[in-house]
């Protein structure tokens, strides 16, 4: 009985995380200020709108890590290597993304502490600095790797349908491809991850683990 309790929990949670995820995001993209840089003067003019939108992004990121195993669950009796390799690159990509979040903080202070151009020469060479670069930024793209390698992984394994991975492909190019539009417009693409996970969500919560995860 515990085991079972156990299990139903495990899935609750994973199933649970798939849909804030992309929820998540979606409302922090419907909140981020309308400029693709870290403009600030925008900063500066909308305080609270740039720490809501950013705490919303962290809440997301942080959803990812459960929604990942929630995604690698159906994936590992079928491809156990694959499932590993996927939920190892998406959960060390999350942990990296949660650190890039701080910095809406940090030049949310600078536009209010210091001249504009200051704080834009600031931003810059912070953004210019290896750690930053190959330590922090590049390897929150694994987030992105990783979802694909699960998501492909159960279509190919035949445990979700095939639009499942391509809505979530179209929902993470999405914004890259409408950067220069409103925050609504690039909210979209989290729409259309949420009706791909949401599918996933259902499968992992009607559907006991075989093993303990």
């Amino acid at each position: 009985m515990a085991e079972g309790m156990t299990d139903t929990y495990r899935r609750t949670v994973a199933a649970g995380a798939l849909i804030a995820w992309p929820v998540l995001l979606f409302a922090a993209f419907l909140t981020s200020p309308p400029s693709e840089e870290h403009d600030p003067v925008l900063f500066a003019s909308m305080p609270g709108q740039v720490q809501v939108s950013g705490l919303l992004f962290l809440y997301a990121t942080l959803a990812m890590i459960p929604a990942l195993f929630g995604l690698a669950a159906p994936l590992y009796p079928r491809a156990r290597a694959l499932a590993n390799t996927g939920l190892t690159l998406g959960l060390f990509g999350a942990a990296s993304a949660c650190t890039l979040f701080m910095t809406d903080f940090y030049d949310l202070a600078l536009a209010q502490t210091v001249p504009a151009e200051t704080a834009r020469q600031v931003t810059a060479a912070a953004g210019e600095l290896p750690g930053f670069v190959f330590g922090m930024l590049l390897p929150g793209f694994l987030t992105h790797v990783g979802t694909l390698v699960l998501v492909v992984g159960l279509a190919v394994k035949r445990a979700a349908p095939w639009w499942v991975p391509v809505a979530v492909v179209a929902g993470i190019v999405w914004p890259f491809v409408v950067a220069s539009t409103s925050p609504a417009m690039q909210s979209i693409g989290s729409l259309l991850e949420l009706a791909a996970l949401a599918w996933v969500a259902r499968a992992v919560i009607r559907t006991p683990s075989p093993v303990p995860a």
